[in-house]
């Protein structure tokens, strides 16, 4: 057969061997079957160059790494040996390798001696593992032998202690990293924490330890019990079938899990339509399964023993409680006989020790912990003597997270707070969640313990001042809760806080506390993302809120909801807004404890001059307004953490605004908000918030002078604002953003409620460089006043808020002018549906 051949034979065995019923039903079975197919090949063009006596003699053909142990997935890579006595025919080794390479197959080929392999071996623990997975396919299988015998053989039997500790390294480095976590929405399933490749490292170390071969003999050979081989080797299957699954959707070599495959794949699961989430929480049941397999084996030594069997840990450890000892951390079982876990209380205070101790729980324990929460009777749990004991827990002085997550893991806080059951898993697709419900609410009060360090002196200071903090941690365990119902989760978890706090003894003002932080939890976001801070607005939350320790608590409530929501969610622009908000609401709450007058500024014709500037500012921007000439334009830039603010002065014209965005979206800035302040004398002061581009690393001053350029272009009429921008786009095209579908409504409301001045204007839409500029453009092309925009971006979609009134500064209440404008709109930004929703 030729290359072509072949090539076309392989293609036609893929389909064949991983059509979705296969992969999904014999996972396994299907991966050691088209790594057959791929022996048959590499053998049949090895076979065509090499097949003379004494050439086959001095050859050998073999397989590493992940095809040496024969799994290969669809579109895997594929690592060979060419084994040779160090004597050559490089022009026919030559032939073969091409012929490898002509056949479709991402190939990794090298070609060494026996003495090369010697050589290398130690070098990396990549180089190593190929090796101990290595498998004959052709040629001399003698000199294979040799190769086993003489290199791989001796040298882990030497370095048999090192290699294991390099492969517990790894697994540890994942395993208690801060910076990662099992339950992200989009998976990584070869090298994520707890997949594929940590089952390999497993499967390596043991190997390398007791000479086992596959899942199938741990139990018998490594300490594993039966429960935890059965759970490593259904979860690595599950793994496996997913992976080929997405391999096919793909059509290509893919790892991450992303979200536009989630849905055709979840479908050939079974789960279709709104029960998409269901894959991904079978998925990440199926990790936590097997982080305690991998837990149980860093817990264990060279025999296969646990590590706490061990004589001098037995006599060296502190006990704490019958049965249980500490040592250098960790709490273990220490006596059985003596070990009861008889009611809840008993298995609360191992936890108020972990605390206490500031360590954390053996895996034999947790699985103890866990056994003894299933079978305990539900009742226990709702006791007040639990409930005391969980409360002086969460009113820990103390970080609190880690316990928390232990607690989960062994059930134990889905019993002590029953709604939080229905959470585990549970994925939520709203665009920017990156982990699932249950984790971000622990990660959120992992945010809550970093409060008492933070490097803000404000957020420090509130957090310490905090009259009871298990107020704000159960506040923050509890606020999505009622997301696992229909409806309006804040609503929905307002009623199901109040009956658990009643459960929990809490009594009075502090369930109603508690209730309120969970019904709001949004509204600070909300609030300062996307609506200006009209003094009306402010004056109805700041009744709502009623005392400055509820906004302390909502305020830290939201950093932390935010912060947990994925790694990049939390810059320092929301930073910034937020505390804007907090400030303005906290004079007010201030003056009113301390019954002085709540003084606004004088409202005008125009749109009210922005409240969250110092005096002196003011006075400041006033001088800059005299100097502004006939034509000429005044740009103020200063340095915030993540952005930069920039007041822009200059004579008002037709289409200004327009201009001054398409200026800076040229340069690459991405524009945060805006605020448009005109005088009666024709002459504007705009205040923008940006964020600098990455590309190209210019200084803020070259940036400056070019903008300065730019502008003098459009000022004499030499070039058109478009075209700068277009050439920016050619020049640095933007990323493609990579979102959960490819859903191009443009959705357009109109809200004539929230502000006294002015009509508001939400546009949310496909987000794409030059957004802005093209939406300024239309206001301009309608006789639109823009006054103020709020500008924020989720995934893919923009979610722009902008405050406008009529050519007369008026709010505009003419449904015909609306109309005109969302349609006119809606075709100049796309040609997408557009939905009007008037509120």
């Amino acid at each position: 057969m030729t290359p072509l051949e072949i090539k076309s034979r392989l293609a036609a065995a893929r389909d064949t061997v991983f059509s979705p019923e296969r992969a999904i039903v014999e996972p396994v079975a299907v991966i050691h079957t088209f790594s057959r197919y791929v022996d048959d090949a590499l053998r049949t063009i090895y076979r065509r160059h090499i097949d003379r006596p004494a050439a086959d003699r001095d050859y050998c053909l073999v397989a590493l790494g992940g095809y040496g142990r024969s799994e290969l997935w669809p579109y895997s890579d594929i690592d060979i040996l060419i084994l040779h006595r160090d004597r050559h025919d490089s022009e026919m080794l030559g032939a073969v390798v091409k012929d490898f390479w002509n056949i479709g197959l991402t190939m990794g080929c090298v070609v060494r001696t026996l003495d090369e392999c010697r050589a290398i071996m130690g070098e990396d623990l990549a180089t190593d593992t190929a090796l101990l997975e290595s498998r004959y396919l052709s040629g001399d299988q003698g000199l294979y032998e040799l190769l086993q015998k003489d290199s791989i053989r001796p040298y882990f039997k030497k370095k048999k202690k090192e290699y294991i500790g390099e492969i517990s390294a790894a697994l540890r480095g994942g395993l208690y990293s801060s910076e990662n976590s099992l339950y992200r929405i989009e998976p990584d399933l070869k090298n994520g924490i707890c997949t594929l490749r940590d089952c390999q490292r497993l499967l390596w170390a043991e190997r390398v330890k007791q000479g086992t071969v596959g899942f199938a003999q741990l139990h018998a050979k490594s300490g594993f019990s039966l429960a935890e081989t059965k759970m490593l080797a259904s979860g690595y299957a599950f793994l496996t079938g997913l992976r080929s699954v997405l391999h096919v959707a793909a059509r290509q070599r893919l790892d991450i899990l992303e979200m536009q495959y989630q849905d055709a794949i979840a479908a050939r699961y079974g789960f279709k339509g709104k029960h998409t989430g269901r894959l991904l929480e079978v998925y990440f049941k199926t990790v936590r399964d097997i982080r305690l397999c991998l837990l149980s084996f860093l817990e264990k030594d060279l025999s296969g023993k646990s590590i706490w069997s061990d004589v001098r840990r037995r006599v060296s450890s502190l006990e704490i409680e019958p049965g249980i000892s500490l040592l250098d951390g960790i709490i273990f079982l220490h006596d059985r006989k003596k070990f009861q876990l008889d009611h809840p209380e008993s298995v609360l205070r191992i936890f108020k020790h972990s605390l206490a101790c500031q360590g954390t729980l053996s895996v034999e324990l947790r699985n103890k912990i866990r056994h003894a929460v299933e079978v305990t009777n539900p009742e226990g749990f709702k006791s007040k003597a639990a409930g005391d004991v969980f409360l002086s827990i969460l009113a820990w002085p103390d970080a609190l997270s880690q316990v928390l997550l232990v607690m989960h893991e062994t059930g134990l806080l889905s019993k002590m707070i029953p709604p939080f059951a229905a959470l585990a898993c549970k994925v939520e697709y709203d665009q920017y969640h990156e982990f699932t419900i249950d984790q971000h609410s622990l990660m959120a009060i992992g945010v809550c313990d970093e409060f008492a360090g933070n490097a803000d002196d404000k957020i420090r200071g509130i957090y310490a001042g905090l009259s009871n903090k298990m107020i704000l941690r159960l506040a923050v365990l509890l606020h999505d809760i009622g997301k696992a119902e229909a409806g309006d989760h804040t609503q929905n978890g307002a009623v199901i806080a109040g009956e658990l706090c009643e459960h929990l003894g809490l009594i009075g003002e502090q369930v109603s506390q508690i209730q309120f932080l969970v019904a709001h939890h949004l509204d600070m976001s909300n609030l300062s993302l996307l609506r200006d801070f009209e003094d009306h607005n402010l004056d109805l939350f700041a009744a709502e809120i009623a005392d400055v320790e509820t906004l302390n608590l909502l305020y830290l409530l939201t950093i932390a909801d935010i912060r947990s929501v994925g790694h990049n969610t939390w810059t320092g622009w929301k930073a910034y807004q937020l505390e804007q908000l907090y400030d303005r609401v906290y004079r007010i709450l201030d003056q009113s404890e301390h019954g002085t007058k709540n003084v606004h500024h004088m409202p005008s014709a125009d749109y009210p001059y922005v409240d969250d500037l110092l005096p002196g500012e003011r006075a400041e921007h006033l001088q800059w307004l005299a100097r502004v000439d006939k034509d000429g334009l005044h740009l103020h830039q200063k340095v915030f953490a993540g952005f930069e603010r920039w007041i822009v002065c200059a004579p008002d014209r037709v289409g200004l605004l327009s201009d001054i965005i398409g200026c800076m979206t040229s340069e690459g800035y991405n524009i945060l908000s805006a605020k448009i302040h005109s005088t009666p004398d024709q002459k504007v002061l705009d205040i923008f918030h940006v964020e600098p581009p990455d590309k190209p690393r210019l200084a803020s001053e070259k940036r400056l002078a070019n903008i300065f350029q730019k502008w003098e272009l459009i000022k004499s009429d030499c070039v058109r604002v478009d075209s700068l921008v277009a050439d920016r786009i050619r020049k640095y095209p933007p990323p493609l953003l990579r979102g959960i579908n490819e859903n191009k409504v443009i959705d357009i409301r109109i809200n004539n409620k929230d502000s006294l001045v002015a009509t508001i204007v939400e546009i949310e839409t496909a987000d794409n460089f030059g957004l802005l500029h093209k939406i300024a453009w239309c206001f301009h092309e309608n006789n639109i006043n823009v006054v103020a925009a709020k500008l924020s971006t989720r995934n893919d979609r923009a979610c722009d808020v902008f405050y406008v009134t009529d050519i007369d500064k008026n709010k505009i209440l003419d449904d015909v002018a609306l109309h005109c404008l969302v349609v006119g709109m809606a075709a100049h930004l796309s040609s997408g549906i557009t939905q009007v929703m008037p509120l």
